[in-house]
């Protein structure tokens, strides 16, 4: 009895495998050398990465990288171009023709430079821009996307990770432990699922196989979570999240006590006004839809453009679902409408030229009906 239980669950967990049901799987979320270490950012994504694919908790869509490492085609200089950083939204979580980046392109027909970069901060992304426009002609406009909490957290850590046997992981290199100490942590990590070497690394490597490559665990373990948490003592629970056994949820506001701290991400903000001066270019905040009553009042007093999509959310994720289910960044829909938002107030502002303007907006608003229902 006890055998064929086994046997069975093996067999449904090796069928699950090959379905989309595998995504929850963590080590299988980017292709292994897409990021490479580099010495300021703590990592980059890798220049002409060939395709691959993408997989997170809800579906898996083929990346690549172009010649400047971006998740893009080919970029040679050419202008116009709208210039656009920011983190994982940026990057986004959907096939690249349904990127806001890419239906920004489509609808202004202005080429656009989609530089997004899964984990970074302000600053990281920053760097990124100021090195790619000494290379290259000034954008005629630059697209910051902000996530509130996330890039508060990133700068603070600055730079939270580098990359080890290929991967991104967590940076370590902090609170006095050393490159080589770090290294070790991160074999721990691979060979046992924790940064510390375990009493008993016969059952640590046994849990951590399960981890990496069974899809029922892992189906159960984030499905149940929540529930487990609520019915067991707080004491319990922190236990059990100390030891990997429970995962530990993600503070999304970092440390907001800390204005000091907040004060050096700012002048990250306004290191944005000063490189768009700089280079002559236009420049557009995009804030996630977040908490961004922090950030507003910054930018409204240096006079950085900026829309928040807060609002915009609000009203037609009434109308259909724009965040994936479990992971939590914006799906297809997501990204169409920020790709049709941005694309409008651009196109509206005069922050790029475009041939046939008021068809432009035609079509923008046309297309805006379609999919959500009603006119913006």
């Amino acid at each position: 009895m006890f055998t064929s239980i086994i046997v069975t669950f093996i067999a449904v967990d090796v069928a699950l495998y090959f379905s989309r049901y595998k995504y929850p799987i963590f080590r299988l979320n980017y292709p292994r050398f897409f990021s490479i270490k580099d010495s300021e950012n703590g990592y980059d994504i890798s220049p002409n990465f060939a395709t691959s694919t993408h997989f997170f908790r809800d579906d898996a869509f083929p990346i690549w990288s172009n010649n400047i490492g971006c998740f893009d085609r080919d970029f040679n200089g050419e202008s116009p171009y709208i210039y656009m950083a920011g983190d994982s939204l940026t990057f986004s979580f959907a096939p690249f023709v349904d990127t806001w980046g890419s239906r920004i392109e489509d609808l202004s027909g202005v080429r656009t430079v989609k530089c997004g970069v899964v984990g970074y901060g302000t600053k990281q992304e920053l760097i990124k821009a100021s090195r790619n426009f000494e290379r290259f002609p000034h954008p005629d406009l630059i697209v910051v996307g902000y996530t509130a909490y996330n890039d508060f957290d990133d700068d603070v850590n600055f730079p939270q990770h580098t990359v080890y046997n290929g991967y991104m992981v967590r940076s370590l290199t902090k609170n006095g432990v050393t490159d080589t100490e770090a290294e070790q942590k991160y074999a721990n990590f691979w060979e046992y699922c924790s940064f510390n070497k375990p009493s008993n690394p016969i059952i640590a490597r046994v849990r951590c196989f399960v981890t990496n490559h069974s899809v029922l665990f892992n189906l159960f373990k984030t499905g149940l979570h929540d529930k487990i948490v609520s019915v067991l003592p707080k004491g319990l629970v922190a236990m059990l999240e100390n030891s990997g056994v429970l995962s530990k949820p993600q503070n999304l506001d970092g440390d907001k006590t800390d204005t000091e701290a907040y004060g050096k991400h700012l002048q990250n903000i306004f290191g944005f006004k000063k490189l768009a001066q700089e280079k002559n270019s236009k420049l557009l905040f995009i804030l996630g839809p977040y908490d961004n009553s922090r950030v507003i009042p910054f930018l409204e007093k240096e006079k950085i453009p900026y829309i928040d999509l807060n609002p915009i959310f609000d009203k037609y994720k009434k109308i259909k679902p724009l965040i994936w289910t479990r992971d939590g960044h914006y799906n297809i829909a997501g990204n169409h409408l920020v790709g049709l938002v941005v694309s409008k107030y651009t196109i509206e502002n005069n922050l790029v030229t475009v041939a046939d303007k008021e068809g432009k907006l035609t079509v923008i608003d046309a297309q805006f009906e379609k999919e959500f229902g009603s006119l913006l």
